[in-house]
């Protein structure tokens, strides 16, 4: 495997403990684009940047919003009369030293376009000195929001704020960068808002949130498909996409299964219509003395993303067929949006780029930051635009990219810009824009067979949080009648979302003709109160899954009906499926204080050990929290502590190597159980000090990462006792149960390997 240097260390980079710009006497930062043939960047007006984007035929761009009525955009949620929520993070990279970052300047600001004509004409400054805030979500009587610290709580009357926000949820965010931070709050299909850079999802109940654990994903931004399965990505790699419903496989906590459903789809080339010098790590190419090239050193472009922002999954009505669920995401560093045809492979997805060697949209405005995509209510496709010079955090600048903001005065004006562009299909219609609050619950049920997602959407939204339950019996009808199979699947969720949700209807959604539907229905099913479940027993032990992706979500249907027939049709189903993937994983999930019975009923069918093994410690571990740090008492466990707070906060090694130590897909690879971690102590360190390049054997399974893992000695905010304290966390949390690690060992071990100079160490460098 040849080293890519750049991958993780650019813009937007994956793991903080990258380093803190560059180290000293770094002697290889020669530009690699010749200076004649980078054009100026100046402020261009709306107009004027529209006139450099390049766009695939059959496709126009144009501003719904523009300064003054909107600046530094980064998300933004629709109300139900579809004026846009839009938060504006002011506060980021202000100048090249990101003065002020601390001081509370952001906004949430509502958007609206009064007279129909696709241009914002009204702005409603809603809240202001917010600390870098970074998602929203609105609910009738108020917004969910996070800023840099909390996920909050306000409430409103109308357009206006009432009181102050308060916090929803304690120690929902870790400590960390700015670019390292919970974002997202995008509500799914089943009711929970799901976020980016997060291990949590949370939900409303009454005047609560609710908080629960679910798999780590991506960096910035996240959405959604028709089936509620959720795509994000990291700053190099543009999309990732969940093979199945959320938290189907996560359903008993007893076991870490460490089994994963996440796919990269497609590759992470990246064609921009400009060269593109303005790249944090740009200048390691070949002629430097790197392995690789960062820039093609023929046309002076970005390779490989490094800055991949917030996807989207197209489900509108502008756009032609062909383009319908298709993925599309933001690179805001070399200015382009990549498109991404999205299929399924049996029970994973794929991607493809259908554009080939194209970008679906490309500009040759340096200061054009597309930051966040969304579907919106006429069935179009919005771009969020910070139009900032600087889009790299100052905690990760080099020297090398400080210069090439400066030499194009890419670091000024600080503030006053930002655009909301619309992207249509020429030939496509546009959507009236209509206010859900004033449809009466019977026109809302009939909105869940609305041809534009939007619609479908803010309909089920409307009538959960209306909690008019008069609409029941249409919404069983709804979800009971085939013609139109994603409104049934809508109708389903609305019903769990207002907790009306019955047998019978399941029952009768399980007979559709529509594969997605049963889907669907098998893990609503999974939802329902206990007294509920058992009435749909009989419909559950005569389905006959028609396909792989049924027989999952079938399997973790069974497990919670906890009797002898159920337990047999899961034994049955798992002896013939013993090879396909997830449905084990699936079943342990619904088996969940299940596990001894099922043992009992099923002894001498189930030949699969480590599937018995995952039922033994779930039995042994049933309703029981995992205690971090466990056993450790002392400096031990003081040292755990603080090397805990570092690992999800300054040091940031989450976003590598997964919350729960499970390893990141094309980041990576996994801490917990890893033998680089519990084995040799000088080995780990070393790895600390200097980095790691891959291949790499963790496990017995070669990880081939498409990055560096930079030493720890690049970060100027981390001293020796410091990463003694997060490998002593490492050696100790989840399943691994190794010694402290000493100070005394670090500060030797600095000295011996002086001579590295932050050079990463490969496997076969370091032995055993």
């Amino acid at each position: 495997m040849t080293t890519r240097f750049f991958a993780l260390l650019l813009i937007l980079t994956n793991c903080v403990h990258a380093q803190n710009g560059n180290r000293k006497d770094f002697d290889k930062m020669k530009p690699v684009v010749p200076v004649e043939l980078i054009p100026a960047a100046p402020v261009l007006s709306p107009a004027e940047a529209q006139k450099t984007f390049q766009l695939a035929p059959g496709f126009v761009i144009e501003a719904f919003a523009a300064e003054p009525l909107v600046e530094k955009p980064v998300a933004l949620d629709f109300d139900p009369a579809g004026r846009a929520w839009v938060v504006e993070m002011l506060g980021y990279m202000m100048d090249l030293d990101g003065k002020d970052e601390k001081v509370p300047q952001g906004r949430i600001v509502i958007l609206e376009d009064s007279d129909g004509d696709g241009k914002a004409d009204n702005r409603t400054v809603f809240l202001d000195k917010i600390l870098l805030p970074r998602a929203v979500a609105v609910y009738p009587d108020g917004i969910l929001f996070v800023d840099d610290k909390n996920l909050l709580w306000q409430k409103r009357e109308g357009l206006k704020p009432v009181g102050s926000p308060v916090v929803a949820a304690e120690k929902f965010i870790e400590d960390g960068n700015v670019e390292h931070k919970v974002n997202g709050l995008m509500r799914n299909l089943d009711n929970w808002h799901y976020n980016a850079k997060s291990g949590k999802r949370v939900r409303r109940e009454g005047d609560k949130w609710l908080v629960e654990a679910t798999p780590f994903r991506g960096q910035w931004g996240i959405s959604r498909d028709n089936y509620g399965r959720l795509y994000h990505n990291n700053n190099s790699t543009f999309l990732f996409g969940d093979s199945l419903a959320p938290n189907l496989l996560q359903g008993n906590p007893g076991v870490n299964l460490k089994v994963n459903d996440v796919c990269q789809l497609g590759p992470n080339n990246t064609y921009p219509s400009r060269v593109t010098p303005g790249v944090n790590r740009a200048y390691m190419a070949k002629k430097n003395g790197f392995d690789a090239d960062t820039l093609d050193p023929q046309t002076h472009k970005l390779i490989s993303t490094t800055a991949s922002a917030g996807p989207v999954i197209y489900r509108g009505s502008n756009f032609p067929a062909e383009w319908q669920g298709r993925g599309f995401t933001p690179e805001s560093v070399v200015n382009l949006i990549k498109a991404t045809q999205v299929a399924e492979s049996g029970t994973k997805l794929q991607g493809s780029h259908p554009l080939d060697k194209q970008e679906f949209l490309t500009s040759t405005d340096e200061r054009f930051r597309p930051v966040n995509l969304y579907n919106a209510p006429d069935g179009t496709m919005w771009v969020l635009d910070m139009y900032h010079g600087i889009i790299q955090d100052r905690f990760f600048m080099t020297s090398y990219l400080r210069e090439q903001y400066a030499s194009r005065k890419l670091d000024g004006p600080a503030t006053g810009h930002g655009r909301i562009w619309r992207v249509r299909a020429v030939s496509g219609k546009l959507e009236k824009i209509v206010n859900f609050e004033a449809l009466a619950s019977a026109e809302l049920v009939k909105q869940l067979a609305h041809a534009n997602a939007w619609q479908r959407d803010m309909a089920q939204r409307v009538l959960v949080d209306r909690k008019d339950f008069s609409c029941v019996p249409l919404l069983e009808k709804r979800a009971g009648d085939p013609s139109v199979p994603l409104a049934q699947i809508n109708a389903l969720w609305t019903l769990e979302g207002l907790g009306k949700l019955s047998a019978p209807v399941i029952a009768a959604a399980l007979g559709s003709a529509d594969p997605k539907v049963a889907c669907s229905a098998l893990w609503v099913s999974t939802q329902l109160p206990a007294a509920e479940r058992a009435k749909l027993e009989p419909s559950l032990l005569k389905f006959s899954a028609a396909n792989d992706e049924q027989k999952i979500y079938l399997a973790r249907a069974l497990g919670p009906l906890g009797t002898t027939a159920a337990f047999d049709a899961l034994a049955d189903l798992l002896e013939k499926n013993d090879k396909l993937p997830f449905v084990k994983a699936a079943a342990f999930s619904g088996l969940d204080h299940h596990e001894t019975a099922f043992q009992n009923q099923t002894q001498g069918k189930i030949k699969d050990a480590g599937f018995t093994a995952w039922l033994t410690q779930g039995a042994a571990d049933a309703g029981k929290a995992p205690v971090s740090g466990k056993g450790l008492s002392g400096e031990h466990l003081a040292s755990f502590q603080k090397g805990k707070a570092l690992y999800s906060g300054v040091a940031a090694c989450f976003g590598c190597h997964g919350a729960a130590g499970e390893g990141v897909l094309n980041l990576g690879p996994p801490l917990d159980e890893s033998e680089y971690v519990n084995g040799n102590p000088e080995r780990l360190v070393k790895i600390l000090l200097h980095g790691l390049t891959g291949p790499i054997t963790v496990g017995g399974k070669e990880y081939k990462t498409t990055a560096v893992m930079p030493g720890l000695i690049l970060n100027a905010q981390l001293k020796n006792a410091d990463i003694a304290d997060i490998a002593t966390y490492i050696r100790h949390e989840w399943s691994n149960k190794s010694p402290q690690i000493k100070v005394d060992l670090i500060d030797r071990l600095r000295k011996e390997t002086a001579d590295r100079a932050g050079r990463a160490y490969n496997a076969a460098d370091l032995g055993k």
